[in-house]
């Protein structure tokens, strides 16, 4: 049987990888080991099983290349969010036909996932992530009807994010995620433009959500968290989305569901 080791080296903590670490726990004999510098195409057609050393973006291109392959991941990136779903992952999330690992959102901050520059990542870790915080605190207008699980959830938001995780941009902050495994949608609503005034007033239920964390299905004046099975979210005009660290422009109508993996995803220890 053949292995695919794919090492992302734009990844923001590659240069910890133990390559020769992640070779010995793999139960193949024919393996190749190809780099890439992230924005770089690659192949894996004829592989049995592909490595994919990287972050949660790297995970992703090969999750949505190649999702009926056996894949293993080598969390080697700046945040490795991924991870946190525990030594195997049985499912992803899917939006029309995309396919996510833990997160596809879009709106106020979520531009951060892939705007962070390579080298600051690999330089200054996650804390590259909060200088791009002051740039993009910007408030959001989007407009969009949604169905999740039959109830309508119609409005204006400032953000919309469908977590499959307790961890999202560092943030621990779904507590449900550790009781019941499933997709979350979470939506702030939008105030109106991006004024100064508006921009302070979504500080409160950004503060409430992901510092003081969320441990109950919540729908309240001015945000909602809630487990589902099946959504659809319609946008009004074209939004740009953060999908597991990687850039994606959306529109129309989105479905989104759970999707059980032929071969769940099996996570490697990267550093011996």
């Amino acid at each position: 049987m053949f292995c695919k080791v794919i090492v992302n080296k734009n990844s923001g903590n590659c240069n910890r990888l133990n390559l020769p670490h992640i070779l010995a726990q793999l139960p193949y004999r024919n393996v190749e080991v190809e780099e890439i510098d992230g924005a770089q195409t690659w192949q894996a057609d004829n592989a049995d099983c592909i490595v994919v050393c990287g972050g949660d973006g790297t995970l992703n291109t090969a999750v949505n290349k190649y999702p009926d392959k056996q894949i293993c991941f080598a969390p080697c990136g700046t945040l490795n969010e991924t991870r946190h779903l525990g030594a195997t992952i049985p499912t992803i999330g899917k939006c029309n036909d995309l396919r996510f690992g833990y997160v596809c959102a879009t709106g106020s901050f979520t531009e951060i996932g892939y705007t962070a520059k390579c080298s600051a990542k690999q330089r200054y870790k996650w804390l590259s992530y909060l200088s791009e915080v002051t740039k993009q605190y910007r408030h959001r207008n989007i407009a969009a009807q949604i169905e999740l699980d039959g109830k309508r959830l119609d409005g204006n938001y400032t953000l919309l994010m469908v977590i499959k995780s307790n961890v999202c941009f560092g943030f621990n902050f779904n507590r449900m995620y550790t009781r019941r495994p499933q997709l979350y949608m979470l939506g702030i609503r939008s105030f109106g433009e991006d004024t100064f005034a508006n921009k302070m007033k979504m500080f409160f239920p950004f503060f409430r959500v992901f510092f003081g964390g969320v441990r109950r299905p919540t729908q309240s004046k001015n945000w909602f968290m809630l487990p589902f099975d099946a959504a659809t979210v319609t946008l009004a005009e074209p939004q740009n989305f953060c999908v597991d660290g990687e850039f994606a422009t959306m529109h129309g109508e989105l479905h989104f569901c759970e999707q059980t993996l032929i071969h769940p995803i099996q996570i490697l220890n990267c550093r011996k």
